[in-house]
């Protein structure tokens, strides 16, 4: 029963195409945390995740093979000579600078001998152990060594001690501190300084073969024995070694260069021929019994203070499975989700329908058995030492909630869906369940759900430090639930607490939250301010497989799906070990507060990044290419970037390569930010470029306001050659008004001369009509009186036919002279026109003076005329025409209908009346019907009934209309439409 290693190892090769060579000469981190190494082909730069190589391909660099980086990383300047000695690499602000020049002599002469500058262990240069060399201190101070004296002088070469110390290899000395050490064969060393000399034993023994690396850029001696590798540390000048790892392939790597980031607590490791490795030292651990296969793991309790029993008896501590206790093995899913300890540390465990008690005091072989008819769901203890059972629904039975007191089991509710996590607060317990959560009261025995949680399946129920209550959910997230409002909180870029298992809250104030995708970390005081300001960002930061689970899979839906033991160790059950940490131990590798660009492409062309970019105004596609060192989990990196006066204001997120473009900007000056979230306090990092577009000559503002005025001059001599042509255009009007003004004069002479002769026309019409009045009517009324006084005389009485011939002489007279009073009417209203009667007249009157004139010639035709308008309906319409069309109507049905009946009624609509007349003669043929109709619009007279043409066009006069209805030998209905008021 083993657990993982303390460190993983990842090797970084020209054979997996990460590197171009596989030769590491040098490592120095520069002060803006980037990673910088020397090899037989260019300068390259990590940022955590990637290698940036600097040689002849994307530089002026005539020769790539480079050995020492050196220089102050203080200053942000350091430098590295080519093996021409002839190109010097100049390294600030995360930049690379190339310089023609030669190298400075790396030797100085004093007291006539030439001594070589050290350049640190293992030498890159071929150097022997028994000639002189120099080192340079950080204060300026210089030690001179050989094999008899160590001497100490200031900046200007004057000596401030010596001391005569024989040695057999200058390349045991190094420098810490500005302290000079010689570390001989058998762990004694002795001490250099200000101060002066001092001795002592190194507090490892060394056997066998060592060998020293002494980083002299950065400071930092290693004495590395076997494959241990330690760090040698200057304690007020007593040599302490630090173990940092037991690397097995040490030896056989072939390391030439070491360095330890102490911040990130990586390792790098340059070798000669195989690469970089770079050894990483979780935090975390995941045990397991065995390495062969996954072991799954749900609900896990704390036993002791520092180990956990899981629901399948093993007792596990943070590096090995310590113990186990037999119990039954579980079958089902259900069985491995619960467990509780109570207060006599008696453990509570679920089997085949059934919840055992293994006792203590028996050393954990005895047990007691509760028998249920369902598989137990969820166990737990509360503070008066009860244990709860809630019963999972099956195919037959709904979920309940047990209690088991002193060994008495009481059920103590029913539920429609199952219950997954109990918690209790003072006299209540929460039950999260896959529709909500409910309170259980246990003084008064109540249950009740808690509002507006119906909608979330809960995972699990936390109730931190400060007594507020937290949910985890499925594929929902995590809430806090606060005064009976649930509250919800953004999710990470990926969506991985989407399906948030467990929360534990260590005493620092931060959540751990494990999920399917990894295990997340989160200020429990940014959570809480998001819910006083939505604008609050969150930062969420991962740990992966990397940090050393197994898998990043973690298991929940389990009690408890997680513990924090007293001796601070948190611990999470996953689909492979149980995770063990601890919180305060682990230092997250938050994101820098630095952006640097790393190149800006403008259209394929590679330019300076500067403040201000200036760029050609026709460019097609401009390139931003950042730069951002960090060495942990990618995904805990957010880089955003906005760019003003496009548009929009809404910040975009770059993808994995830090990059953004953009095309075919109008000519302006921009401003484009980009900006890092850097940590829990949800601070940024921003860095800004300004760019500026200029304007072509036709797009500046001069061009446009001298566009301006000779537009303005255009528009005014367009303006006044348009007056011109108006003037022009007026003139010839003004001749052709003239003429038309004359012709029409004599138009107006002609048109008076023709009204003048049809006033004469008109008074000679009227003149015929009073004639015919006078000299026509007259007689015939006088005709008439005396063909009715003469068919009154007694002798003409009795003598039948004469009587008879003299009635019909009678009527045919007074026919003769309502045709003719008709025909006066008619003449008359053509000279009136349309006009309403001043006063209103009896429509039903009306109609019996017409029906009057037919009534003999009705009793001839055996014709029955019935007048059906109400007494009482009085009209304004022009009587003269109104009689007319009666008396022609009534004619012509009289002479379309034999032995029948004629009726007449009327229904006023509004202002409009309808006059109907019905018979039930011989009828209409549609084509005649429709001929009439036409007549309306077309008055175009054809050979048909005189009456009807006559009735048309006074219709036309006074603005009415007809309608015909009629069906051949079953009658005709007539209908006449006109104002009346």
């Amino acid at each position: 029963m083993v657990c993982q290693e303390n460190y993983t190892a990842r090797w970084y090769t020209a054979d997996n195409n990460e590197l171009q060579q596989n030769s590491i000469k040098a490592i120095v981190q520069g002060k803006h945390n980037f990673i910088w190494m020397t090899t037989e082909n260019g300068i390259v730069r990590y940022d955590g995740n990637n290698f940036l190589t600097f040689n002849s391909s994307n530089t002026s660099l005539e020769h790539t093979r480079f050995t020492d980086i050196f220089g102050s990383i203080e200053k942000d300047s350091l430098t590295s000579f080519n093996e021409s000695k002839k190109e010097l690499v100049f390294i600030r602000n995360a930049k690379v600078q190339i310089l023609k020049k030669n190298a400075r002599n790396s030797s100085l002469v004093r007291n006539g001998r030439r001594i070589f500058f050290h350049d640190g262990l293992p030498s890159n240069y071929t150097i022997n152990r028994h000639e002189p060399y120099y080192i340079k201190l950080s204060t300026g101070n210089i030690f001179f060594i050989d094999n008899q004296t160590v001497e100490l002088c200031d900046s200007k070469m004057k000596s401030i001690s010596k001391i005569v110390f024989k040695n057999d290899n200058v390349f045991n000395f190094f420098a810490i501190s500005n302290s000079l050490f010689y570390l001989t064969d058998n762990g004694d060393y002795k001490c250099f300084s200000k101060k002066g000399e001092s001795s002592g034993k190194l507090n490892i023994a060394l056997k066998g073969n060592h060998k020293l690396f002494w980083n002299i850029t950065t400071g930092q001696v290693f004495l590395c024995v076997k494959n241990k590798i330690y760090q040698l540390e200057n304690q007020n000048d007593q040599l302490k070694a630090k173990l940092i790892v037991d690397y097995k392939d040490f030896e056989t790597s072939n390391i030439i260069a070491i360095y330890f980031d102490q911040k990130t607590q990586k390792l790098y490791l340059g070798s000669g021929t195989d690469g970089l490795c770079i050894i990483s030292f979780p935090a975390f651990k995941s045990v397991t019994k065995s390495k062969n296969k996954a072991e799954v793991y749900y609900a896990a309790q704390a036993f002791s203070d520092s180990t956990v029993i899981t629901s399948e008896g093993f007792i596990i501590g943070n590096k090995r499975v310590i113990d186990s206790i037999p119990f039954p093995k579980s079958v089902f899913l259900d069985e491995r989700l619960n467990m509780a300890l109570d207060d006599e540390k008696n453990i509570w465990i679920s089997r085949d329908k059934k919840v055992l008690c293994y006792l203590k005091k028996s050393g954990y072989k005895k047990y007691t058995t509760y028998p249920f008819d369902q598989n137990p769901k969820t166990i737990f203890k509360d503070n008066s030492n009860t244990i709860w059972v809630s019963m999972g629904l099956d195919e037959f039975h709904k979920p309940k909630l047990y209690a088991i007191k002193n060994g008495v089991v009481k059920l103590k509710a029913n539920f429609r869906n199952n219950i997954h996590y109990i918690v209790q607060q003072n006299n209540t317990l929460y039950l999260g369940g896959d529709n909500g959560l409910f309170l259980y009261d246990l003084e008064t025995n109540k249950l009740r759900f808690a509002k507006n949680t119906e909608k979330i399946n809960i995972r699990s129920v936390f109730i931190d430090s400060q007594q507020k209550m937290w949910f985890t959910t499925y594929e929902k997230g995590f809430f806090l639930y606060e005064n009976n409002i649930l509250h919800s909180f953004p999710t990470d870029e990926e969506h991985s607490l989407n399906a948030s298992h467990c929360i534990i809250e260590d005493h620092n104030g931060f959540f751990w939250i494990s999920t399917n995708k990894g295990l997340f970390q989160v200020s429990r005081k940014a959570l809480l301010q998001y819910i006083k300001n939505k604008n609050t960002v969150i930062y969420y930061h991962q740990y992966t497989k990397s940090d050393g689970f197994l898998i990043n899979e973690f298991n929940g839906g389990c009690q408890p799906c997680g513990n924090f033991l007293k001796n601070n160790d948190i611990v999470f059950p996953s689909m492979n070990g149980i995770v063990f940490f601890n919180p305060y131990k682990v230092a997250p590798l938050l994101p820098g507060k630095e952006l640097f660009i790393d190149r800006i492409v403008l259209d394929q062309k590679t330019i300076d990044p500067k403040d201000t970019i200036v760029l050609k105004n026709n460019f097609q596609r401009v390139s931003f290419l950042l730069s951002y060192p960090y060495y942990g989990n990618p995904k805990n990196l957010s880089i955003e970037a906005k760019m003003d006066k496009i548009g929009t204001d809404r910040w975009e997120r770059l993808k994995a390569d830090k990059s953004i473009s953009f095309t075919t900007l109008p000519p302006g000056t921009y401003k484009l930010t980009f900006r890092s979230l850097s940590g829990f306090n949800a601070n940024y990092a921003y860095k800004t470029v300004i760019l500026v577009v200029p304007a072509k000559f036709y797009q500046t503002i001069w061009f446009a306001i001298l566009c301006g005025i000779l537009a303005v001059g255009f528009v005014i001599s367009i303006w006044h050659i348009r007056l011109y042509y108006q003037r022009m255009k007026r003139r010839q009007l003004e001749e052709v008004i003239a003429k038309k003004t004359k012709k029409l004069a004599s138009t107006v002479k002609k048109l008076e001369k023709t009204e003048n002769n049809l006033k004469q026309e008109i008074k000679q019409h009227e003149m015929l009509v009073k004639s015919v009045s006078h000299d026509i009517k007259s007689p015939l009324k006088f005709l008439s009186s005396s063909i009715k006084h003469l068919s009154e005389n007694s002798s003409i009485q009795d003598d039948q036919r004469l009587k008879q011939q003299l009635t019909t002489l009678q009527t045919s007279t007074s026919q003769l002279y309502e045709y003719v009073e008709n025909l006066i009417k008619y003449s008359s209203i053509f000279i009136e026109g349309k006009k309403l009667e001043d006063e209103s007249y009896s429509l039903y009157e009306l109609i019996e003076e017409r029906i009057q004139i037919f009534e003999k010639i009705a009793e001839a035709e055996n014709v029955s005329i019935v007048n059906n308008v109400e007494k009482s309906f009085c009209v304004r319409t022009n009587k003269k025409a109104l009689s007319i069309i009666i008396h022609n109507l009534i004619d012509n049905a009289i002479k379309n209908t034999k032995n029948g009946r004629i009726e007449l009624l009327c229904t006023p609509q509004e202002n409009i009346l309808t006059l109907k007349i019905i018979d039930n003669g011989k009828g209409m043929s549609k084509e005649l019907i429709d001929y009439y109709h036409n007549f309306y619009k077309n008055p175009i007279s054809k050979n048909y009934h005189l009456g009807l043409h006559m009735i048309i066009e006074l219709l036309i006069l006074i603005e009415g209309n007809i309608n015909i209805i009629s069906d051949l030998d079953k009658g005709t209905t007539i209908e006449i439409m006109v104002e009346y008021n």
